[in-house]
Parts: structure tokens; C-alpha cells; sequence
């Protein structure tokens, strides 16, 4: 009897998967692209593989007032539905990401079957060719997007944010999203990075940093990854650099902010050595000193006059300078701020030859 009551146990609680879902019963999407305006969106759904009877990469569009709507309008184009639980990218167009782009994501914090580490893209015009470029890479195309970015990210060009690091980025008035920026290339048709695009208050603003003023930002931001190149002209001679470490301190007088830096640089490239002399690696740590100061400088003139505090000093203004902040109204303190970069450079590394 005993053994009897121990088998329906058994059978009660071990009854299998409930929430099974098979691959050949859906359609896995890896990206998705979106074109328009609320009210008026064009999606662009990417579907690899031997799946729902297709051999080969399609491109899948549907046209819909929400990005619910176009989700159920591409599932009456298979033969089940679509599933976003593998979805690596989320591709936006430049236009589209000008006006709340937070509207366009709500659909995916809703639903527990969603990925939250799908990386956002903001494309140069529109998102289909970039979807349609999975045509051409077929077999890797789950997960180009987020293996491209993840290069630059490695570089210190891109900071890493996915879906869920942008919600909470959207959702706090002290610091505002930055987001990767591709465009297809002129000369041989493929995504190509431009830099970051910048965003106020979770539309697109416009601006761009390109590649050199984006690794500056996030020096400026203390958020170095394993690499961060710049190369300098010094007296016409070519200057590699790799930034190795970052020391930042804040000094705040009432609207003005001073950004001091300490960094630690080694040599990659410079042909024109001699630095056991101490004078000659005085003046080199001078120069670089001056150059990426003008650089910083001009980062916080765009980041000023885009209204997007990327640096996130309204998170830590909020903290320690509560009446500077002002909750509701740190989006109009903003703009105003006078922020001034200092910058100390250390050179500890020379390489073999010195």
C-alpha cells in the first residue's frame, strides 16, 4: 500500500514539463528592427534556419500601430508563432529612437519569457537593411550583432547595455542612455560602428561621438574594459597609447564641476623612443595630458549642449548635492553647468625595447 501511495506521489509531482515549448513548434527570432513612429511602425523580424519550412534566412515585415501589434502581425506569417526568448538585438532606427524610446520596449519587460541581455542598436536611417544583411552571414547570424559589440565593447568604444541596463538607465532623471550607432558602409555594404548616440531623457538627440570621443567617455565615466587604444600625432610622429587605469575625483562648487584625472598609459607605438631620458618622457606625459584634456573638453561641450548627461552626475548630484538637483527639474540644471577636466598622465609602460 505504502509503495502504492509513494507512485501516485510520484505521479502528481513529477508530471513533466508544463511550460515546454518546442523548437519545431516556433519560430525563434534572433533580431528585430523597427521603422516609423508610434501609431505607425513597420518591424523588420529576422528568422534563421531550417524553421517553420524555410531553408534559408528570411525577412519577415509587418506594419502595426504598437510593437505588439506588428509582433501578432508577423505570427500570422508561420506556421506557429514567433518566440523572443533567443532574441540577441534590437535594431531602432535613428528617426524612430528621437521620441520616447522607452514606449518602444515596454513589451519586452512585461513578459517572463523575454531576454533581457538583447543588445539595442540605433541604426543610421533604416533598420531593414541591417536585418537583411542576416542573409549574407546566415549560419552566424544569431549572434553577429551582439559578437560585433561585444568587440567594441572589449575596447572601451561601447559600454555594455542591454535590455535591462537601459530600463533602469530610462527610468532615472540622473543620468542618460548611450547607445551604439551603426550605419552600412559606402564601400563594401556591411554594418559598420559609428560610434555612440546620445540620448536626453530617453530620446535620441541626434548626436554622435565617433569612435575616439567615445573611448574618451568612457574614460571619462571610469568604465575602461580590458583594452583602450588612442592614437596621437606627436610632432608628426604617430603616438599609440593604451589607457590601463583611471582615477576620478569630483570637486563641486555650487554649478561648477571639476573632473580630475589621474591616468596610468603605456606606449604601444612610437618610433622615435629614447625614454630613459627623463625629460623626454616628461614632456611626452605634457603632451598627452593637453591632448586628451582638449579631448574631454570637447566631449562635455557636445554632451552640454545635447542636454545628455552621460557621466551620470546627476546620480551622484542627487546624492550629495540634493539641493543642486532638485528632483523634476535636473534636466534644466543641467545644460547649465560649468565642468572643467584635469588631466594627470603617467607613463608605466614602454614596452620591451626601452
Amino acid at each position: 500500500m505504502k509503495k502504492v501511495i509513494s507512485i501516485l506521489c510520484c505521479v502528481v509531482f513529477l508530471s513533466g514539463c508544463w511550460d515546454e515549448r518546442l523548437n519545431k513548434n516556433i519560430a525563434i527570432v534572433p533580431m528585430i528592427g523597427f521603422d516609423g513612429e508610434l501609431g505607425s511602425l513597420t518591424g523588420y523580424f529576422g528568422i534563421p534556419g531550417k524553421q517553420q519550412n524555410m531553408s534559408n534566412f528570411n525577412l519577415l515585415m509587418a506594419e502595426g500601430q504598437s510593437v505588439e501589434e506588428v509582433r501578432q502581425k508577423i505570427d500570422t506569417q508561420v506556421n506557429e508563432g514567433v518566440d523572443l526568448s533567443k532574441l540577441g538585438s534590437i535594431l531602432i532606427s535613428d528617426q524612430l529612437a528621437e521620441k520616447d524610446l522607452y514606449s518602444l520596449l515596454d513589451l519586452y519587460y512585461r513578459n517572463a519569457r523575454n531576454r533581457l541581455n538583447a543588445m539595442l542598436i540605433i541604426t543610421e536611417g533604416s533598420a531593414e537593411p541591417f536585418i537583411q544583411y542576416g542573409q549574407k552571414i546566415s549560419v552566424e547570424v544569431n549572434d553577429y550583432y551582439p559578437m560585433l559589440l561585444e568587440g567594441f565593447t572589449l575596447k572601451s568604444v561601447v559600454p555594455h547595455t542591454d535590455l535591462q541596463l537601459a530600463c533602469s538607465i530610462l527610468l532615472d532623471e540622473g543620468i542618460d542612455l548611450v547607445l551604439p550607432y551603426l550605419k552600412i558602409s559606402s564601400e563594401n555594404d556591411v554594418p559598420e560602428l559609428v560610434g555612440l548616440a546620445l540620448f536626453d531623457s530617453g530620446n535620441f538627440t541626434g548626436e554622435i561621438l565617433n569612435i575616439d570621443e567615445s573611448i574618451i567617455l568612457n574614460v571619462m565615466r571610469d568604465d575602461l574594459n580590458k583594452y583602450a587604444y588612442i592614437t596621437y600625432m606627436e610632432e608628426k610622429i604617430p603616438l599609440t597609447i593604451s589607457i590601463k587605469k583611471v582615477k576620478r575625483k569630483m570637486h563641486w562648487d555650487g554649478e561648477t564641476i571639476g573632473l580630475d584625472y589621474q591616468l596610468k598609459v603605456s606606449i604601444m607605438e612610437y618610433y622615435k623612443n629614447n625614454f630613459k631620458d627623463k625629460n623626454t618622457r616628461l614632456k611626452l606625459e605634457k603632451s598627452l595630458e593637453e591632448k586628451i584634456t582638449s579631448q574631454m573638453e570637447s566631449n562635455i561641450k557636445i554632451l552640454l549642449d545635447a542636454n545628455s548627461d552621460a557621466l551620470g552626475l546627476g546620480r551622484i548630484a542627487r546624492a550629495f548635492h540634493p539641493k543642486l538637483f532638485q528632483e523634476g527639474k535636473w534636466n534644466e540644471i543641467y545644460p547649465t553647468l560649468t565642468i572643467t577636466p584635469t588631466v594627470q598622465v603617467k607613463i608605466t609602460d614602454t614596452g620591451i625595447l626601452d
